[in-house]
């Protein structure tokens, strides 16, 4: 109804990972048998809606200008072999939902599995 296709993977399917377009936005749907951080995750905080990314044109300017005003941050920048960037807000403890910030300096592809979990994992560990 609303356009939404499957499209691939950056790296190829993995397991529990299913990524949805339709024009310009994206969605990327992770069950618990993505990884052991994800399970972890969604045993602590439940289903839902986990983050939403919001594309910025410099990731560490972005995180200093939020930090420089007190925002609750939740990771530094983690920075993919694609030249992705991306951190994380805080969870908004009313939705459970958190912001995430990514800025694409190197090749614009596509979300990848190993960005996805990578991500997850630095979650669990905090």
């Amino acid at each position: 109804r609303f356009g939404f296709h499957r499209v691939p993977l950056t790296g190829g399917e993995a397991p529990g990972i299913v990524a949805l377009a339709a024009g310009g936005v994206t969605v990327i749907l992770v069950g618990a048998d993505a990884s052991p951080s994800v399970a972890r995750y969604l045993a602590e905080h439940g289903g839902g809606v986990q983050h939403i990314a919001i594309e910025v044109l410099n990731a560490g300017y972005a995180r200093a200008c939020l930090d420089a005003t007190e925002a609750p941050l939740l990771t530094d920048v983690v920075v993919d072999a694609d030249g992705h960037e991306q951190f994380f807000a805080a969870r908004d403890l009313a939705s459970g939902v958190q912001l995430g910030f990514i800025s694409r300096t190197g090749h614009r592809v596509g979300v990848g599995a190993t960005n996805v979990l990578a991500l997850f994992d630095t979650l669990t560990d905090r």
